[in-house]
């Protein structure tokens, strides 16, 4: 059996490369965190930018920003979106803002294709996170930001390799300098893949902010780009 990878100071591009989803939570005695557990099955991640931390997987996105060196990771006070939800979930986020705030060492282990990420704060508790490339890692670029209104109503499309499938009827929206949407130019036109992110509901137009990526030597059942959700820009479940 091989020896396991020796721990490390993480790597700054590493935590930029990666989205990082929650494995296990342990207090200072080794004992699960029975609050965190929730993070595990919810798929909580953390993802860095070059100077800002976004936290998702409980009821509210937070953020905020950080600093990095010398292996230590320093999180200034965090910010959060203002949605209810179950217990659970707001009680998790409660418990992963307490930890994920001040002075916590960051190690790492694993190479490129499997990475591990290990916070350990002052108290003693231990966050441990695998990693998962972001778009950018996976497709070599920072992609083309669009915004697509998502219709109601799927339609079958004739996908060349699945017969009868509902397809997603898409169209480009533009927004001015203001933010204001400007009236739709493009046509309806089916999209023959999923975007990824994006759950659709039957009957809730949705209008999307996405990543659009250049795939490289896709295979031939493949589509050449990729769809990424960035952000849900407005839904209405009237349809209209």
């Amino acid at each position: 059996m091989p020896a396991p990878a020796a721990a490390a100071a993480a790597d700054p591009s590493s935590l930029t490369a990666y989205y990082w989803r929650l494995a296990s939570a342990t207090d200072a005695s080794g004992k699960s965190i029975a609050a965190l557990q929730k993070g595990i099955e919810h798929q909580l991640r953390l993802s860095f930018t070059n100077d800002a931390l976004n936290i998702r997987g409980g009821c509210n996105a937070q953020f905020g920003g950080y600093t990095y060196k010398n292996g230590v990771l320093t999180i200034a006070n965090l910010a959060s979106t203002m949605k209810a939800c179950e217990q659970s979930l707001m009680q998790l986020d409660a418990e992963i803002g307490q930890r994920m705030k001040g002075e916590l060492r960051a190690t790492q282990t694993g190479d490129k294709a499997e990475p591990a990420l290990e916070l350990t704060a002052q108290d003693g508790t231990v966050l441990k996170f695998v990693g998962e490339p972001t778009p950018e890692t996976l497709y070599g670029s920072t992609g083309k930001i669009m915004f697509l209104e998502v219709a109601a109503k799927r339609a079958e499309c004739g996908h060349p390799m699945i017969p009868h499938y509902q397809c997603l009827m898409v169209r480009e929206r533009k927004f001015n300098e203001a933010g204001i949407a400007q009236p739709a130019q493009d046509k309806w036109h089916p999209l023959y893949q999923s975007i990824e992110g994006f759950e659709h509901q039957d009957g809730v137009r949705t209008v999307l902010r996405v990543k659009r990526y250049d795939r490289k030597n896709p295979p031939a059942d493949a589509p050449s780009k990729v769809y990424v959700l960035d952000l849900v820009v407005e839904q209405d479940a009237s349809g209209k």
